[in-house]
């Protein structure tokens, strides 16, 4: 008999996703669905504001990658009321678009989807001289010495003594 599978919400990610799936006697998967949420609302709130609020409005649609739902909004906009922008300012945009890029995959990386990666309570079995050692090799950065990598290990030990592990707690 399939056993049913829901995973509900998703985490790690910036926004709603639910995923089932059906798997077999011998643990294979069968069937699989996916759904997100598709409406955040964010027309409801904008219906009867002025055209120039909007954009600070859709920013908020997503908590990682406000910049590009605030450009988009604002571009909207734009297009709505046959605005054209000096090439200036789209190139400004464009730049600012680009920190956001940058900002959205080291935001990504550390915050969502490291944490499933990286089991922070086995630094504690690391070795400092060694980790010292392999951090020289790539840079002479000062803190990069073995008194450094002892501190840190000191205070991941104290947090892991607290019980306090918060996200922390369920690397893989």
């Amino acid at each position: 008999m399939a056993q049913r599978i829901v995973v509900d919400p998703i985490t790690r990610i910036e926004g709603h996703l639910r995923i089932e799936a059906e798997v077999d006697e011998s643990n294979v998967i069968r069937k699989a669905y996916s759904s997100g949420t598709m409406v955040r609302g964010i027309e409801i709130i904008l219906r009867g504001r002025d055209p120039r609020e909007a954009w600070a409005f859709a920013q908020r649609s997503c908590g990682v990658c406000t910049t590009v739902h605030s450009f988009a909004s604002i571009r909207a906009v734009e297009d709505a009321l046959d605005i054209r922008i000096p090439k200036n300012a789209n190139l400004i945009r464009n730049i600012m678009i680009a920190q956001q890029f940058v900002h959205d995959h080291v935001m990504h990386f550390y915050h969502l989807h490291a944490l499933d990666w990286v089991d922070i309570v086995d630094a504690l079995n690391a070795d400092p001289a060694e980790t010292s050692r392999i951090a020289q090799s790539i840079s002479n950065w000062p803190h990069s010495s073995t008194g450094y990598f002892a501190d840190v290990q000191k205070k991941v030990k104290g947090i892991v003594d607290s019980g306090q592990l918060s996200i922390f707690a369920n690397a893989y």
